[in-house]
């Protein structure tokens, strides 16, 4: 816990923070690098403030080849939050999400169904998933990943589903 007190009293004055090994596997951190053991230097960035929202996809069909719908208007005009307060799992899950939002490289699915999940997010949804959904949250993620097209398509429009069944 110190550690991870002295971890964000560095970030936030701006200083370097390196996580070292010890020959035990230990793990610590310092503002210098630890002499004579292996140092890598943490990327600390901010915490990811609550922004406002962009449009949210609308569910993606499970028609293999077919095209993916554009933002439901129902969906695009919901409320951005329902009282829910963001975890700071939730702000960082959400600053990842928008990473890939904007990531020309990845796939449309995967632009998509990110947009789609910062909605449901904001909308403390994740929060009231089970354990099991949200381990086919993941595995839908995994197969949003792959090279068949199809495959994406299918899984972004299962997410879809499964952010809607808690509607």
């Amino acid at each position: 816990m110190l550690a991870l007190l002295s971890l964000i009293v560095a970030s936030a004055a701006g200083a370097d923070v390196f996580k070292c090994k010890g020959p035990q596997g230990e793990v610590t951190y310092s503002d210098s690098p630890c002499p004579g053991q292996p140092s890598v230097k943490m990327d600390l960035r901010p915490p990811v403030e609550d922004r406002n929202p962009r449009p949210a996809a609308g569910p993606a069909p499970a028609v293999p080849g077919a095209p993916i719908a554009a933002p439901s208007a129902a969906l695009a005009n919901a409320p951005a939050s329902n009282g829910y307060e963001l975890s700071y799992s939730d702000r960082q899950r959400i600053a990842n999400l928008e990473q890939i939002e904007r990531t020309t490289s990845a796939y449309r699915e995967q632009r998509l169904s990110a947009a789609l999940e910062i909605r449901y997010i904001r909308l403390g949804t994740l929060a009231r998933m089970s354990a099991d959904d949200r381990a086919k949250t993941d595995n839908y993620w995994a197969d949003l990943g792959k090279l068949d097209a199809d495959r994406r398509r299918i899984a972004a429009a299962q997410l879809a589903d499964l952010f809607a069944s808690y509607q």
